[in-house]
């Protein structure tokens, strides 16, 4: 029984092997079939090395242009979501604290000490985060 659950986990780590390495075979030929259509197309094309080397120029300049401007709208998006979370998590913050400071209860101790009953009255103000305790002694 031991023995045929660790044989199924090896299988299943062999099977999961297998296929990494025909991925990265499938990617590897891929990319090098791509190199070689490009080499190609540029060797057997109609167009002079000069004129070749001008598309290729103006198309890595507006490749890149396009990349600069896809890269600052990203950037803008993100800080917009960013502060909007900060806004909502500031919202939501005070909103928790004021409902727990409503519904919060006082806690009461009584202890005897030399024949006095002294009041211990704890609060806890959440928004900051400070602890108040309070002692009233009755007689």
């Amino acid at each position: 029984m031991i023995f045929s659950s660790w044989f199924e986990k090896r299988k299943k780590e062999l099977q999961r092997q297998s296929k990494i390495k025909t991925a990265k075979k499938v990617i590897f030929s891929t990319a090098v079939g791509s190199l070689g259509g490009l080499v190609g197309g540029l060797l057997f094309s109609p167009k002079s090395g000069k004129e070749n080397r001008k598309d290729i120029v103006d198309s890595s300049k507006d490749i890149t242009n396009n990349i600069k401007e896809k890269t600052v709208e990203l950037k803008e998006n993100i800080n917009n979501t960013v502060n909007n979370a900060k806004d909502n998590l500031t919202d939501a913050k005070v909103k928790i604290s004021e409902y727990l400071n409503e519904k919060k209860p006082l806690k009461v101790f009584k202890s005897l000490e030399n024949s006095e009953t002294d009041v211990i009255i704890e609060t806890k103000d959440i928004s900051t985060d400070e602890e108040s305790v309070e002692k009233k002694s009755k007689k």
